[in-house]
């Protein structure tokens, strides 16, 4: 489960103590006997999230509530947190640190501005159904004894992802307030909290609309879209229940002589429908070796995944790099183009898998110039699959068994990284690359 914990210590000092704001706009310290110290940390517990590396949450002011007082400003400096940098360290961070009355809050509010979510693909920012957390719970604050309150953000439950891959970030939050706890504030202002009364333990979330109490979220398995305007909708779980997709990688080429390995690294995956445009599948770059998937006969791994049901109409790799080594080395081929879209219908069925394997023909698809430079121009076989049964073992490799075959295509590359069925470079071509571009003409026969 991934948590994100945001605590609220309270307890009483002899120091001076700091003014504090309310709505009011009256503004005064007490007695010492009738004020407690508040100090707000913010940390994450959670659970690893897969391709998520970073979740920067903004919290742009904090507020407490109580009946005698109505809002009181606890602060409203904008301060900006890694959540997983945070869960990494294992520490809560210091949000504010002021004076408060004693008494009962019976309200607590964060106003997050924003939400930056990094992950394979880069970073974006997370669309906030709201801005405001408000949470209904009683934060009893007394006299010459530490009150605390901790938010557990539970992150997996909070994010979720469209069908285009944008996030959208609707926390669901744990609250407990304590009363006469053990709190110590540490120098590099990390915060510890033991013992103390459990005295409120709630568990809020937040609808698509803002609206926070119990009961609320959205759920895990929704079809959740962001629309021109930007308002987030919902559909029905049970009516756009997901499929499962594999996408896999191999190589059936014959030997190639002094070529002993052929490298492609793969940065991007995208499938295309009329429906939703170009879906941007979350991968990190990922190196296959064609010629050793070649020689174990066997199918690797690119992307296990949840997709929207439908009908898929394009695929499209993105290669970064083709590293190859022969007798005289190791050098990177000169790619026509990074990118290889192939027209193909993938079909996923809700509750089905369905399968999509890039065969690449290696000895079809690497030229050398004159100079023994390597020129890659990919020529692939697609099949795709629906209601296919998969196994992924722990090494990554792939089998497939049964299904309905789809698409079985072949298609090429061109010089001008066009891509099509019975394009390619002709393996009788004299290829050369000049001025970084490849040229390819025809071989003279003298005879």
């Amino acid at each position: 489960m991934h948590v994100l914990v945001l605590t609220i210590v309270l307890f009483v000092i002899s120091a001076c103590a700091q003014q504090v704001s309310v709505d009011d706009g009256q503004t005064g310290t007490q007695a010492q006997s009738q004020e407690g110290r508040a100090v707000f940390t913010i940390t994450d517990a959670a659970a690893n999230m897969g391709s998520v590396s970073s979740v920067k949450v903004t919290v742009d002011s904090i507020k407490v509530h109580s009946a005698q007082e109505g809002w009181v400003d606890v602060s409203s400096t904008a301060k900006t947190y890694d959540l997983l940098q945070l869960k990494a360290q294992g520490t809560q961070a210091l949000l504010a640190d002021v004076q408060l009355e004693e008494g009962t809050y019976d309200q607590v509010r964060l106003d997050v501005s924003n939400v930056v979510v990094t992950d394979a693909n880069g970073q974006q920012e997370a669309k906030l159904p709201s801005g405001e957390l408000k949470i209904v719970g009683n934060l009893v604050v007394d006299a010459n004894s530490t009150s605390t309150a901790t938010f557990d953000f539970i992150a997996d439950e909070s994010l979720h992802m469209t069908g285009n891959g944008k996030y959208i970030m609707a926390p669901v939050v744990q609250l407990e307030t304590r009363e006469d706890a053990d709190v110590d504030v540490e120098s590099n202002n990390k915060v510890e909290i033991e013992g103390g009364k459990v005295s409120t333990r709630v568990k809020v979330g937040m609808d698509i609309k803002g609206n926070v109490g119990i009961g609320l979220n959205i759920p895990s398995n929704a079809d959740i879209l962001i629309d021109n305007s930007g308002s987030i909708s919902v559909g029905s779980a049970s009516a756009k229940a997901k499929g499962n997709a594999i996408f896999a990688i191999t190589d059936a080429a014959a030997n190639m002589g002094s070529v002993t390995s052929v490298k492609v690294t793969v940065d991007k995956l995208a499938v295309h429908s009329d429906a939703q445009g170009w879906v941007n599948i979350s991968i990190s770059p990922q190196t296959f070796d064609l010629l050793e998937l070649n020689a174990k006969s066997t199918n690797e791994l690119i992307a296990d995944v949840s997709l929207e049901p439908g009908t898929y109409n394009q695929l499209r790799l993105d290669i970064s790099k083709v590293m190859v080594t022969d007798a005289s080395g190791e050098q990177e081929a000169k790619l026509p183009s990074n990118e290889l879209k192939i027209f193909g219908t993938l079909v996923v069925g809700a509750n089905s898998t369905s399968t999509a394997t890039f065969d690449f023909i290696a000895n079809e698809s690497l030229h050398v110039t004159g100079n023994g430079k390597y020129v890659m121009a990919p020529v692939v076989k697609l099949e795709t699959k629906e209601n296919a049964n998969v196994s992924v073992k722990s090494d990554n490799t792939v089998e497939i068994k049964g299904g309905n075959l789809k698409t079985s295509v072949r298609v090429g590359m061109d010089e001008n990284g066009n891509v099509g069925v019975g394009r390619k470079i002709s393996s009788d071509s004299e290829v050369s690359i000049e001025s970084n571009k490849i040229k390819v003409k025809a071989k003279v026969m003298i005879g």
